[in-house]
């Protein structure tokens, strides 16, 4: 492994800030606009020639964006504008890990960052740009994984929905058996499903099947935060605790982590 340098990020990239793009002026194209929560929309014209890197300049802080392609920076983000001669994909994964963003916080009700400001933030990276490609290329190889299995689970669940509707909504099993036509299921499963439809307050619904309210069938509760001003029911905690955020920053209906844990307490 060769020596890592330390120096101002000013050193290693310049940033600039983003442009102004009204929603009434965006045109359909091919070229991602980059606001400070990500890529948002598409236009017709790519302000900054590609690969690039976005961070949020105003709001959304901390996130950064490698862009492939030619693409639109908004003013409420700063790109990089020059790389001094570094890697681009390496300086994606560099920034969120080598660079404190919430110091440099306006700590506003709606944060915002000083680019003079964050230029002076003193920063380590390795000093060879071959050294900077191959730590770019194994975390990229791990990234494209992850983007694989994200789509693939994409796949996974669209078809999972399209089965019940199938099943559930359109009743086609049912109706399959009412012309005389094979479910397409296997022989247990299509036991499950009777040969006509009959009239309910729902429309017409499987014969044997009943109409109830979803309170009769599920109990649903409000949520509930174990005080934080006692420390036996967060330290060492076990337990997921799911909060708002949580959620938000899941790519499909499901929950393997929180932040935060609970006691059994």
């Amino acid at each position: 492994m060769t020596a890592w340098r330390e120096c101002e990020l000013g050193e290693v990239v310049e940033l600039k800030r983003g442009y102004d793009l009204a929603t009434r002026r965006r045109r359909a194209g091919t070229f991602p606009v980059v606001s400070s929560s990500g890529p948002i929309d598409f236009h017709s014209e790519g302000k900054v020639t590609g690969p690039g890197v976005v961070t949020g300049r105003y709001g959304t802080l901390g996130r950064v964006y490698f862009v492939k392609e030619d693409f639109w920076p908004l003013n409420t983000t700063l790109y990089v504008r020059d790389f001094r001669g570094n890697d681009p994909r390496f300086i994606s994964y560099f920034l969120p890990q080598g660079v404190d963003f919430s110091a440099y916080s306006d700590k506003a009700a709606v944060p915002g960052l000083n680019r003079n400001h964050l230029h002076r933030e003193v920063v380590r990276l390795p000093e060879t740009i071959g050294e900077q490609r191959a730590i770019a290329h194994v975390l990229g190889t791990l990234d494209d994984r992850i983007e694989l299995n994200r789509r693939m689970n994409e796949t996974l669940e669209a078809m999972a929905r399209a089965l019940f509707t199938s099943w559930f909504v359109d009743f086609d099993p049912v109706r399959a058996k009412i012309e005389g036509r094979r479910t397409g299921l296997p022989g247990r499963t299509a036991k499950l499903f009777p040969n006509r439809l009959v009239d309910s307050v729902l429309g017409h619904t499987p014969a044997g099947w009943r109409v109830s309210e979803i309170g009769k069938e599920v109990g649903v509760v409000g949520g509930s935060t174990p005080s934080t001003k006692e420390p036996s029911y967060w330290h060492g905690g076990r337990n997921y605790w799911a909060t708002p955020k949580d959620l938000s920053k899941l790519d499909s209906p499901v929950l393997m982590e929180t932040k935060r844990k609970i006691t059994d307490a």
